[in-house]
């Protein structure tokens, strides 16, 4: 059973499904996984009629170039330093063990102004196999939220504690472990072969990245530039894992290897055409391409429909690619877009309509309420027994909540995975109440053990910004 989204804003958003599995049902839920809400714009073309290309890499540059770092190690922060001063970007994956005010958090500092960004590592770092699946989906969930209450930032990339999500001899460990990540609604993973080998796992709903690795302690350049060589070498097979090199694992580099490290990742600034992003970045920019159309209205115009930046994760612009140096300019809903030209080609970089991005602004309820949002109170409850889920938002605030997105998640064992709902406008002094139904799809003590766990996520536009709320609930011990 599929609940449909009740689409009620007023034109700026429409429904696209991505290409996901062409064997999937609305029975199964799997077609929800790969649905993401999308907006029109227009854009204008001065100097050209013809048909763009959409970029496989932002800017079209040839590849992306991140960095990956797990674990809450202090160290972080000096890996974070080597890697700025060489010019390089990359996301740190973190545990959220404990709770921590946001200025003083390791996630906050290390984010800093956006040059870096962080991803989901679990809540306690436990071997998710080792699991039931309840406990795995609150792992992965409760961290995801609590990172992104702490740098007010979406978080949209994985990598898992120990690397460890399957189990030969229990093959619905690899099918629960899916559903936890999916009902999370991560769009990145580290691990490409959980990606590219799970047949549990829609197609083209998660992207990865091709790993090089320098070393964890002892940095070994020779064997990384050997591996970035055999990815480049091997462009065409390469490129069918991604689009993104990324080294790393653990920053556990300190004094001469610290400094070694830093020499690589200098080197790394201007040895290709690299474009130096983050993991939350590429993630965004890899599902936006995926679930982009552009269609030619005549004349130099066009009309793009994409995912919505709360969607992605990120406001990282579509880069589109049209053949010829003709071009003189670009506007897109009247706003000027970045426009240059290399190589016979002009090349377009098309920014997110504000009222489309990412969220600035993200909270969590909790016994005390919202500290973020005055006046908003949310709440979510699940019955297994009956199968109901209700979700309820008061805007006891000042201001009106517009463009409102909703989406909660259910533990693994039901179905459908996920429930979305639009409202248009949450006046002030309104309550919004969503109640639906959800069925038992799996049985067993694997995927009903532990304590069901449910999250409801609300994105909202409030103020002329985006904001986000979440409100989840836990059964009793």
């Amino acid at each position: 059973m599929t609940k449909q989204w009740t689409m009620a804003i007023t034109g700026l958003f429409v429904m696209a499904t991505s290409m996901v599995n062409s064997n999937a049902t609305a029975d199964d839920g799997k077609t929800e996984y790969g649905k993401v809400e999308t907006y029109r714009q227009v854009l204008v073309v001065e100097g050209t009629t013809d048909t763009p290309q959409l970029a496989s890499v932002y800017d079209n540059h040839r590849w992306g170039m991140s960095t990956r770092w797990d674990d809450s190690n202090p160290n972080a922060l000096n890996i974070r330093r080597k890697m700025l001063a060489s010019g390089i970007r990359g996301t740190f994956y973190l545990n959220s063990r404990k709770p921590e005010e946001q200025k003083g958090s390791l996630a906050y500092t290390l984010t800093g102004k956006g040059e870096c960004s962080i991803g989901g590592h679990s809540v306690s770092h436990p071997r998710l196999p080792e699991l039931p699946v309840n406990e795995a989906f609150y792992e992965l969930m409760a961290n995801r939220i609590a990172l992104e209450c702490l740098t007010d930032r979406p978080v949209n990339s994985l990598a898992f504690p120990y690397g460890a999500y399957q189990d030969k001899d229990r093959p619905e460990v690899l099918e629960g472990v899916t559903e936890a990540v999916l009902r999370t609604r991560y769009l990145h993973c580290v691990y490409a072969h959980f990606v590219l080998g799970n047949p549990h796992l829609p197609k083209d709903v998660i992207s990865t990245g091709l790993q090089v690795v320098p070393g964890d302690r002892q940095v070994d350049a020779d064997k990384f530039w050997k591996q970035i060589e055999k990815v480049r070498d091997n462009e065409a097979q390469s490129r069918k894992t991604s689009d993104c090199i990324f080294l790393g694992v653990h920053p556990w580099q300190v004094g001469d290897e610290l400094e070694h490290l830093g020499q690589v990742m200098g080197e790394l600034k201007d040895w290709d055409d690299f474009w130096h992003c983050t993991q939350t970045e590429y993630a965004a920019f890899a599902k936006q391409r995926r679930n982009t159309t552009v269609e030619s209205l005549g004349a130099g115009k066009y009309a793009i429909v994409r995912p919505s930046g709360f969607e992605l994760g990120n406001d990282v612009p579509l880069t589109l690619v049209f053949n010829g140096d003709s071009i003189r300019s670009a506007k897109v809903d009247g706003a000027d877009c970045v426009v240059h030209k290399a190589d016979g080609k002009t090349i377009i970089n098309v920014p997110h309509d504000p009222r489309c991005g990412a969220p600035v602004k993200i909270d969590a309820m909790s016994e005390e309420g919202s500290k973020k949002f005055a006046g908003l109170k949310a709440s979510v409850t699940f019955d297994p027994e009956s199968g109901k889920v209700t979700y309820r938002l008061e805007n006891a605030g000042k201001t009106a909540l517009t463009d409102l997105a909703l989406t909660v998640s259910l533990p693994p064992a039901f179905a459908p995975g996920l429930l979305r709902r639009d409202r248009e406008e949450l006046a002030a002094g309104e309550q919004w109440s969503v109640t639906a139904d959800v069925s038992r799809a799996r049985t067993g003590d694997y995927w009903h053990g532990g304590r069901y766990y449910s999250a409801a996520q609300v994105d909202f536009a409030s103020n002329g910004q985006r904001g986000r709320l979440f409100a989840t609930c836990r059964a009793p011990e």
